[in-house]
């Protein structure tokens, strides 16, 4: 009796966070950075086909939110550049919290990258864009941890 091999999964529409066949950690994992490449290329093809309009910032009103998260308006973000001398998105983000909500920048982090610049049509540099992404890791730590560090340090 003979049993039909079970087809393999289509990996092309799972997360990136899903686990994969393949060996390794999630940065050395060849099934995942094949797919990372293969949406980086999508998005790359987007961005070309459907490229934001140069105008864009001539269309906003003072109280236009940019940040729905924080509900941070085009005002704040203006304010911070222009009267509190912020140079670029990170200081923008502390500054009025614009990319600091439930997505994290993914939504606004673009439109916040761009009206920290001082020169509207200089779009941002991909340095500019991952400077406002980068967090620290944290995670917790249990008490046990610190104080069996604490006794080791004695």
């Amino acid at each position: 009796m003979s049993t039909a091999p079970s087809p393999s999964p289509d990996t092309s529409t799972a997360p990136a966070t899903a686990p994969s066949s393949g060996s390794g950690t999630p940065a050395t994992d060849p099934t995942l950075l094949r797919r990372r490449a293969r949406q980086r290329a999508l998005a790359d093809l987007l961005r070309a086909r459907h490229p934001i309009p140069a105008a864009w910032r001539d269309h906003l009103a003072a109280d236009t939110l940019v940040c729905r998260c924080e509900e941070v308006p085009a005002e704040a973000i203006t304010e911070a550049v222009t009267d509190l001398g912020a140079a670029d998105a990170r200081t923008v983000k502390l500054l009025t919290r614009a990319g600091m909500g439930w997505c994290q920048g993914r939504v606004c982090g673009y439109a916040v990258a761009c009206l920290a610049r001082p020169d509207a049509a200089d779009p941002p540099s991909p340095a500019d864009l991952l400077a406002a992404a980068k967090r620290p890791l944290a995670r917790p730590v249990p008490l046990g941890m610190l104080a069996a560090q604490d006794r080791r340090n004695k």
